[in-house]
């Protein structure tokens, strides 16, 4: 599942940030991976250009995946990754290699995009060069169904997803917003079924002499759609982002944690024909990026407290993974 957004401050400063939903626990964690270092887990080796921060998952007690599920790097473009089911279109690592492009697994790609571009520019440029392959992270088919949404510094929001074989459809992505399935195109299309959503209550009327007195406050909200589906997801998102007022810059990580919480899900709320310990879809965590500052914050689902993760120049610069544990269980403030 997953919901994403972009917004700026008044200031001109620039956010992206994510709810992660998964059925499966991975034990997350900060990470920042140097430049020009050797990643290994892979179908093929291959060198990073610039330093990534972003949210990882812990392989074993001493060691993190070399890979971020959503990040930052050292230019200030950000990426996410989220569910693109039924639309994504795979290839085999051989078809991949006879088009004289490198095979990448879903689940690395915007890893690999954020160590490799400095722009969305870039992005579309350099993703000629690469394929997703069919495979997922254990190594065996289908590959996990993906799509992904990037900011950078100066603020332009693109979508790439893989839905054409061995390429990518890229959409500008003008409101900030991404879901899942179906295709990004479908969902601005069907933002046209919501136009009459306003952030002003709406009038009584008069029927001949009996006035109908309009529902209140919030009326002018009435329609928006409140399930968890995508494309509830996607209107519900949109247009909370369009109706929120514009802050200033240290305002804008508390308004963005604000949006994202409208799709918060609690565990037990969706259910999934899946054995017991897969079948439950919550959100697991939420990230928001300061693009400009390069700077992570996250909200863990068992602990409200919002953590937070500057990029490390030195780290940058090392030669290994630097990981960060992240505090996963409540905590709160006594007053008395």
């Amino acid at each position: 599942m997953c919901t994403g957004i972009s917004l700026k401050s008044i200031e001109g400063s620039h956010y992206l940030g994510r709810t992660q939903e998964y059925n499966i626990d991975f034990d997350y964690v900060g990470v920042q991976i140097p430049k020009k270092f050797e990643i290994t887990e892979s179908i093929e080796k291959w060198r990073t250009l610039y330093s990534v921060l972003g949210m990882g998952i812990k392989e074993s007690e001493e060691k993190a995946a070399q890979s971020v599920v959503d990040g930052v790097n050292e230019w200030g473009l950000g990426g996410i990754t989220q569910y693109f089911a039924e639309f994504n279109r795979y290839s085999t690592i051989e078809e991949i290699k006879n088009a004289g492009k490198l095979p990448l697994i879903a689940e690395q790609f915007v890893f690999w995009v954020l160590a490799n571009c400095k722009d969305t520019k870039e992005v579309e440029e350099k993703i000629s060069t690469v394929a997703i392959a069919d495979l997922s992270m254990n190594g065996k088919a289908p590959g996990l169904p993906q799509h992904f949404m990037f900011t950078d510094a100066a603020g332009r929001t693109i979508v790439v997803e893989p839905s054409i074989k061995l390429d990518f459809a890229v959409y500008e992505n003008p409101i900030g917003v991404m879901t899942n399935s179906p295709k990004f195109d479908w969902h601005m299309t069907n933002l046209e079924n919501y136009t009459g959503l306003s952030d002003a209550n709406t009038k009584d009327v008069l029927f001949h002499d009996h006035k109908v007195l309009s529902a209140g406050k919030g009326s002018g909200m009435h329609g928006i759609p409140g399930d968890y589906t995508a494309t509830s997801r996607f209107v519900r998102a949109a247009y909370l982002l369009k109706f929120s007022d514009p802050v200033v810059e240290k305002e804008s990580i508390n308004k963005a944690f604000h949006l994202l919480s409208t799709s918060d899900i609690v565990k037990g709320v969706i259910k999934l024909d899946a054995p017991k310990g897969q079948d439950r879809q919550y959100t697991q965590y939420t990230s928001v990026y300061d693009l400009s500052k390069k700077q992570l914050y996250v909200k863990m689902y068992d602990n409200f407290t919002i953590q937070t993760i500057h990029f490390d120049e030195v780290a940058g610069n090392g030669d290994r993974i630097k990981s960060y544990e992240l505090v996963k269980t409540p905590q709160y403030e006594e007053l008395n």
